[in-house]
């Protein structure tokens, strides 16, 4: 007969209440950042009235950058594949909702579907035949399979628009997804930002996220500990197409127009890495820090400086690449929180220290 484990352990009962006190806490931090970055964008568009335009494009872009570089950390920072190919799926779903929507009159919600569907077909194909690769040459592959894309795009005239591109009609409306309102943007790309972050809070607790940090620790262990390996990967690939599909659609109903030199582009696929990799890999929230730093630098060179946008806004993101890499190579999230622990850990144990010299000199005066 089972025995209560209570009676074994008699700080079991402390020890659940401790997780259930922490459990209570983090609901509490999660429920208040959520308030916050909800209403800041209504904040700015009632106090900034004039720039409110200019600032929820930002905080807009913010958020789908965030969401994407989130969708290339499942495979690339959970499971530590390292793919340079994922704006393939970002065009595919930008693609996949415009041509309906253009030729055809289909609603771009249920040309995302159709979009999300072609993506992980697409990831699953291709997944079943570089997977097996491993480092730098699974990354080549990716690179190889966008460059794929980006020319049938081109060369599809009749249905991409070729080099020219796609110029979405302007049919404004809820089952056309678009939207006259800055704001109703922000809160779509910040609900696809928190989708994908509490998504990939989710799967790292998980035991199919177990098996991804086996597998970016050591492969070869993680296959002689009996994981399929190949799953593995695999249903990282095809969440990460699916999710950054969803984000091409919605890039493209918020643009109005794409091209294939954009959405297709090696530049878009470098972005979604970088920002996972400056702010931290491997972290749910760290590809949102990245992209909270970068992309309203970005966006400010480019509006300052229309003449040098382009080499300016290059130069500051290989500069920050460049300190990030030396001096903080785990990404801010990671080194911040580290910190944050030695200084915890330091301040406990200074007031451990008053507290025993405390009662020594108590003891002492007892004595005396």
């Amino acid at each position: 007969m089972a025995k209560d484990k209570s009676l074994i352990d008699p700080s079991y009962h402390d020890d659940v209440l401790a997780m259930r006190e922490e459990r209570r806490r983090s609901v509490v931090r999660t429920v208040l950042v959520l308030a916050a970055v909800i209403s800041l964008p209504l904040l700015m568009s009632l106090i900034l009235r004039e720039d409110a335009k200019f600032s929820l494009n930002i905080i807009a872009l913010i958020c789908l950058w965030g969401a994407m570089a989130g969708a290339w950390n499942i495979l690339g920072g959970y499971a530590g594949k390292f793919s340079l190919g994922n704006a393939a799926f970002f065009g595919a779903g930008a693609y996949s909702s415009s041509i309906l929507f253009v030729k055809a009159g289909v609603s771009p919600w249920v040309g995302m579907v159709v979009g999300v569907g072609i993506s992980m077909c697409l990831a699953l194909f291709l997944g079943i035949i570089t997977l097996r690769l491993k480092g730098k040459f699974f990354a080549l592959c990716t690179i190889a399979f966008l460059a794929l894309m980006e020319i049938a795009a081109v060369h599809a005239r009749k249905l991409t628009g070729g080099a020219e591109g796609l110029l979405i009609p302007w049919r404004p409306g809820v089952q056309n997804m678009i939207f006259e309102n800055e704001l109703t943007w922000v809160y779509i790309f910040m609900g696809l930002m928190l989708f994908v972050y509490f998504l990939s809070r989710r799967l790292e607790c998980s035991p199919i996220g177990y098996r991804w940090t086996a597998l970016r620790e050591n492969e070869d262990a993680a296959e002689a500990l009996g994981i399929n390996t190949l799953n593995a990967k695999l249903s990282s690939f095809v969440i990460s197409a699916a999710l950054t599909s969803v984000g091409g659609t919605l890039y493209a109903q918020y643009n109005m127009f794409i091209e294939p030199m954009y959405v297709f582009g090696h530049e878009l696929s470098i972005q979604f890495a970088l920002y996972a990799i400056i702010g931290g890999m491997g972290t749910a929230i760290g590809p949102i820090m990245g992209a909270a730093v970068i992309t309203p630098l970005e966006i400010t060179l480019r509006s300052s400086f229309p003449d040098l946008a382009s080499g300016a806004s290059l130069t500051v993101y290989a500069l920050i690449l460049i300190l990030v890499v030396l001096f903080i190579p785990r990404g801010i999230v990671v080194e911040f929180r580290d910190r944050c622990k030695k200084a915890f850990a330091k301040l406990g144990a200074s007031k451990s220290r008053a507290s025993k010299a405390g009662g020594a000199c108590s003891c002492l005066r007892q004595n005396s």
